[in-house]
């Protein structure tokens, strides 16, 4: 069996050892964060959206919109700001138990997000 890059097999996603899930994925993958794209984005969205709001409150006379504006950017900051740390709070996780698996003497190759562990195809449960 050949590895495809979103983490499966040739006959399909790899199922985890320990708990029988089937969402697993590469430990390269899991242990990544991309928490400044994210940011950037999100900070982008967010003045994109109080930009609209002034100019539409400017543009059609009606001046609550700017407040509207303002409120949408903020909740998208802070929208913004709760995906990065769980992203990160993730990675985090992932690379804890890669760690934990290389301190048991295994190199893990897929991560398991719903029983939290690393493993590789091959390994017997836990």
């Amino acid at each position: 069996m050949t590895n495809r890059v979103d983490g499966g097999t040739a006959n399909g996603p790899v199922v985890c050892p320990r708990c029988g899930a089937a969402g697993t994925v590469a430990v390269t993958d899991a242990t990544e964060s991309s928490g400044c794209m994210h940011f950037a984005e999100g900070t982008v969205i967010a003045l994109m959206a109080g930009a609209a709001g002034k100019y539409y409150a400017d543009d059609r006379g009606w001046p609550w919109l700017a407040a509207v504006g303002a409120v949408i950017a903020v909740l998208i900051f802070v929208g913004t700001i709760a995906i990065v740390r769980s992203e990160n709070r993730d990675a985090r996780r992932a690379r804890a138990a890669v760690d934990r698996a290389a301190a048991a003497g295994t190199a893990a190759s897929h991560y398991c997000a719903t029983c939290g562990e690393a493993s590789s195809p091959g390994m017997p449960g836990a």
